[in-house]
């Protein structure tokens, strides 16, 4: 269950710092970016992180990457439950706490009002880790919130290339604005389905085009 536990960004600096040489040696990250000179207008505003879930190390990875901003992830109940200790961790990292089994939908008003305070969002659309080489359909939160903010949606991908002796590659997609892809004639279900959709293509392209780019240099 929820606590009241307000999150610090003092206390989220400080794990950030001293993180800073296992991250180092751990992720060794090769960032790739679609339009560097993009994002870097993007990443002055309050933004959405939309990202594929290959591990749990996601979520250090990108406090790592979005080291100077205060991002704050959608996270499941399952990490909440782990014990008292976690969940207080959690909590005052910013983690937005959302319960996949029921019909309760207060992590899109407290993600809103994060927007609204100047912070951004990170989600993890798919809600789940992959395994088995197994893709999970986009779950419709990620375009619902975005449908009610003017905040833009930074695509991103990781490989999940995680350990000591590999480099995991991160690529940062071109911003969108969901307001440019709405639909009047649809109905609002529709509209949600679609931009679900249209999230879940950027993100799967960004997947797809560093995949080629890999083949190709093995093959070269």
């Amino acid at each position: 269950m929820k606590q009241n536990i307000r999150p610090s960004r003092l206390f989220t600096g400080f794990v950030k710092i001293t993180g800073v040489p296992f991250t180092a040696l751990f992720f060794k990250a090769k960032i790739i970016y679609e339009d560097k000179s993009a994002f870097k207008k993007a990443y002055r505003k309050p933004f959405i992180l939309v990202s594929n879930h290959m591990s749990l190390l996601d979520f250090p990875l990108y406090m790592t990457i979005f080291f100077s901003r205060n991002i704050r992830f959608l996270m499941a109940e399952v990490l909440f439950s782990k014990n008292k200790l976690f969940s207080w961790f959690l909590y005052k990292l910013g983690g937005i706490y959302v319960d996949r089994n029921k019909y309760n939908t207060a992590f899109v008003g407290e993600s809103l009002e994060t927007l609204d305070k100047g912070q951004s969002i990170g989600v993890f659309p798919q809600g789940r880790v992959r395994y088995n080489n197994i893709h999970f359909p986009f779950k419709p939160g990620t375009a619902y919130i975005a449908m009610h903010t003017n905040a833009p949606i930074i695509p991103v991908y990781t490989d999940g290339n995680y350990g000591l002796t590999k480099r995991v590659t991160v690529v940062i997609g071109k911003e969108l604005y969901i307001s440019d892809y709405i639909d009047e004639t649809q109905t609002k279900d529709e509209q949600l389905k679609t931009l679900t959709e249209l999230i879940e293509k950027r993100v799967m392209e960004l997947e797809k085009n560093t995949r080629e780019n890999k083949e190709e240099k093995i093959n070269n």
